[in-house]
């Protein structure tokens, strides 16, 4: 196959293998994440729970223990948006297996192709050789005619015209597929360029909005302890 194929196939295997890692990367700092902030109810449930027992602190304890609820609350509507994120991430796992199958059509019809090349030229030798009564390599056939004799001239022109048919159709049966062939590699390259330039912005789009989750949702959590710090003032 020409090199660009094999270089496309080759970044196809790897740009799979980064995604893969990179989600279950994500899937593990998520899983993580929805601890710390499930943990945080439990702040939310002592300090209520403190509150009730204490007349001076009890009222800033409740109100602490109500933004710790909030916040630990919070962690489904993060997770359900993240996972937006993770679904764009998905598609181009489906995007490396489309190239591989643009590289592995493109194998089928370079093999389609030499197999008509090699009938074509099997057959253009053995008409060359019943024309000419030489063989130029062991066969069967050659084998038989010295075991039983030769054919006779009427069927041996019989076999000569059948075998410059199949030539003939042979040949353009071999035209038709290098234009087939060549038309694909037209075709198949300009999506390639185009998936690869949505794909850069696409990517480029998910990762920049990740980061600014990311960001938010810390902002988020300094803002809550900030409340708590407050509540905890006033007591």
């Amino acid at each position: 196959p020409p090199r660009r194929f094999t270089e496309l196939k080759h970044y196809s295997d790897e740009l799979q293998s980064v995604i893969s890692h990179l989600l279950r990367v994500r899937a593990r700092v998520a899983d993580r994440l929805y601890g710390v902030y499930k943990v945080h109810g439990n702040y939310g449930r002592v300090f209520s729970e403190w509150s009730a027992i204490e007349k001076e602190m009890g009222d800033g304890l409740q109100s602490a223990g109500h933004h710790m609820d909030v916040y630990a609350a919070s962690i489904d509507d993060i997770l359900e948006e993240e996972e937006h994120y993770a679904d764009q991430l998905k598609e181009y796992l489906f995007y490396a297996e489309a190239l591989r199958a643009v590289c592995r059509k493109h194998e089928l019809m370079q093999y389609d192709l030499e197999m008509a090349a090699q009938d074509l030229t099997s057959k253009k030798q053995q008409c060359e050789e019943l024309a000419t009564g030489t063989v130029r390599t062991f066969s069967l056939k050659g084998m038989t005619s010295k075991l039983f004799g030769q054919e006779t001239p009427e069927q041996r022109e019989a076999k000569i015209k059948v075998l410059e048919e199949q030539i003939k159709e042979g040949e353009e049966q071999l035209k038709s597929k290098n234009l087939e062939g060549r038309d694909f590699v037209k075709s198949a390259w300009a999506d390639i360029e185009r998936f690869k330039e949505q794909k850069n912005h696409d990517l480029k789009e998910a990762l920049i909005s990740y980061a600014v989750m990311q960001i938010s949702m810390c902002k988020k959590g300094i803002q809550v302890w900030t409340n708590a710090k407050e509540c905890f003032s006033k007591m």
